[in-house]
């Protein structure tokens, strides 16, 4: 069987207080899978996003784990936060988040074309000739 996550699970192999274990992770754990993304926090970040319940944590005896598949659910709403993908947003938003992306992408292509003409120039004055 295969978790969300992609990890493959061998219940009949795998006893069960120790499946129950598998995919937790304390608030350091959960800071450092979140660092190796690129997401930039601390535990203390961590523990506030647990308490403004933006993934679930469970505490026993003062300690809290989170479920691993949480934070990758987690970190895939912060893939898309701010960009036309983000879930849960407006048709109006969205389609303005697409102009800009496309205006960003045609201030890119018009950087890239004076590059290109730059480059062309460069190498006609060291071949002598027009090379396209």
């Amino acid at each position: 069987m295969k978790s969300k996550n992609g990890f493959l699970i061998l219940k009949s192999i795998i006893k069960p207080e120790v499946l129950k274990q598998m995919g937790k992770l304390t608030e350091k754990e959960a800071t450092l899978l979140m660092n190796s993304y690129g997401i930039k926090c601390d535990v203390k970040l961590v523990k506030e996003w647990l308490n403004e319940g933006k993934f679930k944590g469970n505490e026993t005896d003062g300690i809290y784990t989170i479920e691993e598949s949480a934070v990758y659910d987690f970190l895939e709403l912060l893939r898309w936060e701010g960009t036309a993908h983000e879930p849960g947003i407006d048709d109006q938003t969205k389609l303005s988040r697409l102009l800009e992306e496309v205006n960003d992408y045609r201030q890119r292509v018009k950087k890239l074309e004076e590059e290109k003409s730059e480059l062309e120039r460069q190498l006609q004055d060291l071949l002598g000739t027009v090379p396209f």
